[in-house]
């Protein structure tokens, strides 16, 4: 029985290093102290600056936004991010072909690497840095995921994150919601792909006075009824 019961002991302890294994790939606590709001001004090849705006939540979703100063230009994105194996860094998988890096500092401060996950060596200011709060930014881009409708109430998977977000029906709203009704013909509540060009912003939520992150469509694009998410 002792052998028994060293191989059940041994195999317990296996899966439960694992297991805390695939939770640092998203979060290690000892790290970084999130949810939290990283910012700063960083270094631009052909502008004054760009300014960041970085949420990071400890699910592994990110959401970021970059302006530009003294332009007109501004460029979010949405995505998952990971604690990178072996090494005090993250990195985040956005829309781009490959993920933007950040070197872990301090609980609080987090400094951009470059493309290959290397060390800028430069005296110019690459750290973004969080006083430990999170300050969701609202922000306006193209997105992609799974839309439901029932009883009146409309709700919305992004594919990228896997977030689900109630949807405001204002903007373009009632163009998806026909599609969705009267070219698919959906059972009640059945999830359809949908995409369109929209905001994440706060919107106050349905009881109560807090604010919470809604979906708002700017512009309807595309049902394609038969597709799913691909797996993150």
């Amino acid at each position: 029985m002792r052998p028994l019961l060293l191989c059940v002991v041994g195999a317990f302890l296996l899966l439960a290093c694992q297991t805390a294994g695939d939770r640092s790939e998203v979060f290690d606590s000892a790290e970084l102290k999130l949810p939290a709001t990283f910012k700063g001004t960083l270094p631009c090849a052909d502008c004054e600056g760009i300014r960041w705006h970085l949420d990071l939540w400890p699910d592994g979703v990110f959401h970021l936004r970059q302006a530009y100063l003294k332009t007109p230009v501004v460029a979010d994105d949405i995505g998952r991010w990971r604690k990178k194996t072996n090494r005090s860094a993250i990195l985040l998988y956005g829309a781009g072909e490959r993920p933007t890096q950040f070197e872990i500092k301090a609980p609080h401060t987090i400094r951009l690497l470059d493309l290959q996950g290397r060390p800028i060596a430069s005296s110019l200011p690459y750290e973004l840095t969080t006083d430990g709060t999170l300050t969701p930014t609202d922000l306006r881009l193209g997105l992609q995921g799974m839309f439901r409708y029932m009883a009146d109430a409309a709700r919305f998977e992004e594919c990228r994150t896997g977030r689900s977000y109630p949807v405001a029906m204002e903007a373009d709203y009632l163009r998806l919601e026909r599609a969705y009704i009267e070219a698919a013909k959906p059972a009640p509540g059945a999830a359809l792909m949908v995409s369109f060009e929209g905001d994440i912003a706060r919107r106050p939520a349905v009881e109560g006075d807090a604010l919470v992150q809604t979906v708002v469509v700017r512009r309807f694009t595309e049902l394609r009824p038969g597709q799913r998410c691909e797996p993150r």
